[in-house]
Parts: C-alpha cells; structure tokens; sequence
C-alpha cells in the first residue's frame, strides 16, 4: 500500500558518506583491527558470502560509540531544523538495521530506519524499492552522496548532493532541475586532507641523515605508513580527546585510504629493505611495533612534546639504519 506523502515531504538521509563522513563497514574494520585484529582474516569468507552478511558478522564483534563519530555538521544541522519543524525523518542506509538503529536513537528525529540485514544489502535498487513501498514516486526528497545513490534520486522529488564522490554531483544535476538539487560541499578538500594525512614535514629528518634519495623517498614513505596505521589504531582516542586529532578521525579522508595506505607505504619500503640487505628490513619490521607503542603512550601528551618524542625515536632508528 503506498503512503501519501505528508506536508512537507517527508525527507530520507543516506548514514555512510552523507550523514556520516565515515563508512560505519570501514569503521567496525578499524575496531576490530585495534581489538580483534584475528577477525580481520574472516572478513574475505563473509564477503565471499554476501556484503550484507559481512556487515552482520563484523558488528558482532565491533561495538561502535554514535557519540564518537564524526558527522556531517551542515547537513546534521539542517536535518535537526527540519525535524523541529515537523517534518518526517528517516534513515535509509546500507548499514546494518541494528547499528542503524543505535546511531538513529542517538539523536531521536528519525521516525524509521531502513537498514540492511543478514541477506539484504538496502543499497541502489533494494533501497528505492523499500522508499517506494513507503511513498508514492516524487513523494520524498533524499539525500545521498555515491553513484548508486542515483536510483533513489530518479524516484525522489528533491536530490541533496552531500560531499559527493567524483562525477555524482554532474549525475544528480543531469536529473533534476536546479530548484530541486542541494549541494552541500566539503569544509575541506581531500588533496590537502592527503597531504596533511602524510605529514611532509616528518620527512625533514631523512634529508638529514641519508645521501640517497631513493633512501630517503623510502624512509619517508615508511614514516607516513608508520603514522597513518597510529592514526588508525587511535581513531577513538583522537576523537575523545579532539585536540589531538587525525584526517581521518575527522572523516575528512575515508578510512579505507587510512588502510590501503597503510599497507602500501608500510610493505613496500620494507620489501626494499630486504632486497637491498635483510637487516635493514629487520630494523624496520622490529621498529614498526615499537613506533606504534611510542605513538600511543604519547597521544595524551601536547603536541610539542609527542612530535619531539616520536622524532627522537625516529633519529635514532634513522641512526642505526644508516650506520
């Protein structure tokens, strides 16, 4: 039976990359990696299954905190205002229905949540089937940020484009006209955000100490592995403790960078080592652990004092690399 869409029209949010700047799948992954990193060599057996399956089985084993992640502030703005205002909220997400659920409580405006479960991943076409059995076509505005979002800005009245990936805000302009189409861009741009992410100026101890540039293009890529996988592995702690945050505790980068990068600029320079002498790849596979300790006990600490710390700790495994 289809609903009549009240005055005003109901108004559907996206969780994952529009309400949310993070991917909650990407953050149940980091949880794990920093509580049960054992079950991160499940996850391609779940996947292999169904993504939705995946979804059931690692919120299993990741609680996630609703008050600790990092929220669009302008579109979480708008939604508050319109809520007050009395219009009808939902949440229509491919996340799973139950840690759906616990972030839509935490704030207490959505009158339903559409999520996935242990067989349906509510994304694309599942999803504007689901919003079509609720509302009649143009029934409802949505608002979205991915390619696969398209299929619920066909049926929808209004599109609101939130830091939309590369090419879906030209997609959503080719379908609606301009006075039903919502931009809300980024507070920040992810080249900058990458470039913070890497922190050049770590780098600056390479030059130093080492004559080779191929040395120093590998140390410092090692250095940037080093700190984003501590960047990773403290998302929680950044976030409580804010001045000491990340790109990605902020989600102005999406974790998934957070892990390919880290896996990349950690295993390459360390693959090199060991082709060039098998301990120059000892040194840097015993300090990789050590710098991840060092990282942590020095989050607490100001910023002046940890960086000191962290550079002294990389001066002397740069010293005894290069002797």
């Amino acid at each position: 039976m289809l609903l009549t869409s009240p005055s005003p029209r109901p108004l559907v949010l996206d969780l994952d990359g529009t309400l949310l700047r993070t991917d909650t799948f990407h953050e149940m992954m980091a949880h794990v990696l920093r509580k049960k990193p054992w079950v991160l060599c499940l996850l391609p057996f779940w996947l292999w299954k169904s993504r939705a399956y995946a979804k059931v089985r690692l919120a299993e084993h990741a609680a996630l905190d609703p008050a600790t992640l990092p929220y669009n502030p302008t579109l979480l703005a708008f939604a508050e205002k319109e809520a007050q205002s009395g219009r009808p909220l939902l949440l229509a997400t491919g996340t799973n229905q139950k840690v759906a659920e616990s972030i839509a409580s935490h704030f207490g405006f959505f009158q339903e949540v559409i999520g996935s479960d242990t067989i349906t991943n509510m994304t694309g076409l599942k999803k504007q089937e689901a919003l079509l059995a609720r509302f009649k076509p143009q029934g409802f505005d949505y608002a979205g940020d991915s390619p696969i979002d398209a299929h619920i800005w066909e049926v929808c009245a209004k599109a609101l484009v939130v830091h939309p990936k590369r090419g879906v805000l030209k997609t959503a302009a080719n379908m609606k006209d301009p006075s039903n189409l919502h931009y809300f861009p980024r507070e920040k741009k992810r080249p900058w955000a990458l470039l913070q992410a890497l922190r050049p100026l770590s780098w600056s101890l390479n030059l130093w100490l080492f004559p080779s540039w191929p040395l120093i293009i590998l140390w410092s890529a090692f250095t940037s592995g080093l700190l984003i996988t501590g960047d990773l592995l403290n998302l929680h702690h950044a976030r409580i403790s804010k001045s000491h945050s990340s790109q990605f505790a902020e989600g102005h980068l999406h974790l998934i960078t957070a892990f390919l990068l880290s896996a990349l600029l950690l295993s390459c320079p360390i693959l090199v080592f060991m082709l060039r002498a098998p301990w120059e790849g000892l040194i840097a596979i015993v300090y990789t652990p050590l710098f991840m300790v060092i990282d942590r006990l020095t989050r607490p600490l100001h910023p002046e004092i940890r960086w000191t710390i962290l550079g002294l700790s990389q001066l002397l495994a740069l010293s005894i690399f290069a002797s």
